[in-house]
């Protein structure tokens, strides 16, 4: 799926009253202790998102194996506890704690082909200034 068909559906399913400061496409690591279980079968843990950064918080579209958008969550800035995050080069690991102690890990795309929505600076500046970074 290629960005501007994302910013379309993303920018449909924003809540109202809210505004999109930007988004990005990110990935799931794979569970690596599926690798001992299933094989070479565990690369379908992993899972892939559109991050869109709002005004009022970030909302979480995950896309089906074949591409398609699945569900999506939406989680305002005050539930989110601390966001960890790396450095890299091609990708940034992300990690996202809530309130309620769910925790998810990303790897943000930083680099690749023209239609891949990628995480720009003042995207990733609006989240370091709205939720606290971990320690």
């Amino acid at each position: 799926m290629n960005k501007e068909q994302a910013k379309k559906h993303i920018e449909e399913n924003l809540n109202e009253g809210d505004s999109l400061i930007g988004f990005f496409q990110a990935v799931s690591p794979p569970n690596i202790w599926l690798f001992l279980l299933i094989g070479p079968l565990f690369i379908l843990s992993m899972r892939m998102y559109y991050l869109a950064v709002t005004e009022k918080g970030i909302s979480f579209h995950k896309l089906s194996l074949l591409g398609k958008f699945k569900e999506h969550d939406f989680f305002e800035f005050s539930e989110i506890e601390s966001v960890k995050i790396g450095k890299g080069i091609l990708q940034r690991p992300m990690k996202f704690v809530f309130i309620n102690n769910r925790k998810i890990k990303i790897k943000a795309q930083l680099k690749g082909v023209e239609k891949i929505a990628k995480l720009l600076p003042n995207v990733q500046q609006h989240i370091e200034s709205n939720i606290p970074s971990a320690q």
